[in-house]
């Protein structure tokens, strides 16, 4: 049976293929001058971990994880992100979210789980010390960040796979992504102050990875059903839940912000090319990122370091099962350097 929702590119292994997701911090993380980048590894061979590279010194720990704590990570890190001076990795199949301080070293896992049943978690956002974290079983917890312990529960949609704040509320992307072909399409409204859905959102086939923009809006990546229905970026305005913009041309597998401009990047299977492209927000105006020529085998995520504007891609290794690489560009798309990761790699978080 085909999965295509549960891991971008961790299911090859298997036989398959899927996507992930969502944070405002995701993606690498700087803290001493170093980028930290969660790898997927592959579902069921419990190698996800996570990779520093020291920019001062240009050397790499592919498995910083272990370490800095004597323990690997789990099965599937799927989202990343910093948040009161902690470092929270979700983990997918394992079903925890791991806490660390921000240098490595272990505080908690919080397990996630309904009785004998594993809830699944796949992205984590943060609102005034509470984090919140949506799981493929169709529930947001809401956890507070001193006890890192879960307070509640409310319920979204089917299969969510990401989750953002804007405007007191919580949008969770639902995909249905477990429903293959008939994936969902919708947009949960979570009230922050009643912990409950107020609403559903309709958009394109296949939501997955949401986030709040630098001008407040809340931006929807849907990836279509990888056929008839393509991949696209939307616009929910959160002050009237409503659904504002389509942009065309933009199929994309991760984005990130930079002022008023968009950096996406994407993998086009069917002519195995990738792409990394700028957006203006306002216009649309949709322009190739690098200009000195470089070529990405396999684009998985992007993150721009909002300190100096440098993007960093991450790249899967073209057999889904070897060491991936980070390239890092400076803001005219030019590369700067370049180094190994773990195994399909994916978030990046910047930490100063």
């Amino acid at each position: 049976m085909k999965q295509f929702k549960l891991f971008f590119f961790l299911l090859a292994a298997a036989g398959s293929v899927a996507l992930t997701s969502c944070t405002k911090n995701e993606t690498m993380v700087v803290s001493n001058g170093s980028v930290y980048v969660l790898n997927q590894g592959s579902m069921n061979y419990n190698n996800s971990t996570v990779t520093s590279y020291n920019i001062d010194k240009a050397t790499s720990t592919i498995d910083w994880y272990k370490a800095q704590n004597g323990v690997g990570l789990g099965d599937t890190g799927n989202d990343m992100a910093v948040y009161g001076g902690k470092i929270y990795i979700v983990v997918n199949v394992s079903s925890v979210v791991t806490v660390t301080d921000l240098n490595g070293k272990f505080l908690k896992t919080i397990s996630f789980q309904n009785g004998n049943t594993a809830r699944q978690p796949r992205c984590i956002a943060f609102n005034k010390n509470k984090a919140y974290v949506c799981s493929f079983d169709g529930s947001v917890a809401r956890i507070d960040t001193t006890s890192l312990s879960i307070e509640a529960y409310a319920t979204a949609g089917e299969n969510p796979d990401g989750i953002c704040v804007a405007n007191n509320k919580l949008y969770v992307s639902n995909s249905g992504g477990l429903n293959y072909p008939t994936y969902s399409n919708t947009v949960s409204v979570i009230d922050i102050a009643s912990f409950a859905e107020t609403k559903k959102i309709t958009v394109n086939t296949n939501p997955f990875t949401i986030k709040t923009g630098t001008d407040g809006n809340v931006y929807v990546l849907s990836h279509g059903n990888y056929g008839s229905i393509a991949s696209e970026l939307q616009v929910i305005n959160p002050s009237t839940d409503a659904l504002t913009k389509t942009y065309s041309n933009s199929a994309a597998i991760d984005f990130d912000f930079y002022g008023t401009k968009i950096l996406f990047c994407n993998y086009d299977y069917s002519t195995g090319a990738s792409a990394v492209k700028t957006m203006d927000v306002s216009t649309g105006t949709i322009t190739n990122f690098i200009v000195d020529g470089t070529t990405i085998p396999m684009a998985s995520g992007i993150a721009v370091n909002q300190t100096n504007g440098d993007v960093y891609v991450a790249s899967a290794a073209t057999d889904y099962v070897s060491n991936g690489t980070v390239y890092c560009f400076d803001s005219t798309g030019k590369k700067k350097f370049t180094f190994t990761s773990g195994v399909n790699p994916w978030k990046i978080v910047f930490v100063r």
